[in-house]
C-alpha cells in the first residue's frame, strides 16, 4: 500500500501532463468532391502546433506531390472540446474547414461558398 501511495504522490506531483493527441503530423488523403474543377484529389501532410490563443491550433496544410511536401497554406483553428472538432472559418473566401477527433483519425470537410469541396481522412503520422 506503501509502494501505490508514494506512486501516486509521485504522479500527482511531478507535473505530469497527458500528451495533446492533436499536436504532430496527421497524414491522409483529401478527396476533391467538385468532379469538373480545378481541384484534384492530393495526398495530405498536415502539421499542427498549439495555437498562440488558448483553445487554438496552428495547422500548416500540405500536399505530397512526387514525395515531398508542397505548402497549400496556413490557418490557426479554433478548438471545440465539448465536439471534438477543429473548426475554420474565412469569411473573405466564404471558406469553412472542420475536422473532428476520433482516437488517431481526423475526419474533415472543407465548403466554399457553401458547397462541399473537399472531403479529408488523416491518421496522426507521430
Amino acid at each position: 500500500m506503501k509502494i501505490i501511495s508514494t506512486l501516486l504522490f509521485i504522479f500527482l506531483n511531478t507535473g505530469y501532463r497527458q500528451a495533446d493527441p492533436l499536436i504532430g503530423t496527421w497524414k491522409g488523403e483529401s478527396i476533391c468532391q467538385v468532379k469538373d474543377s480545378p481541384c484534384h484529389d492530393e495526398i495530405a501532410a498536415y502539421h499542427i502546433s498549439k495555437g498562440k490563443k488558448p483553445g487554438t491550433y496552428h495547422m500548416i496544410l500540405n500536399k505530397v506531390v512526387n514525395g515531398k511536401e508542397e505548402d497549400m497554406g496556413v490557418s490557426d483553428f479554433d478548438w471545440d472540446a465539448a465536439k471534438h472538432t477543429l473548426n475554420y472559418n474565412d469569411s473573405q473566401r466564404g471558406g469553412a474547414w472542420q475536422f473532428t477527433l476520433k482516437d488517431n483519425k481526423l475526419e474533415g470537410t472543407a465548403v466554399f461558398k457553401g458547397v462541399l469541396y473537399r472531403v479529408i481522412h488523416l491518421t496522426k503520422a507521430n
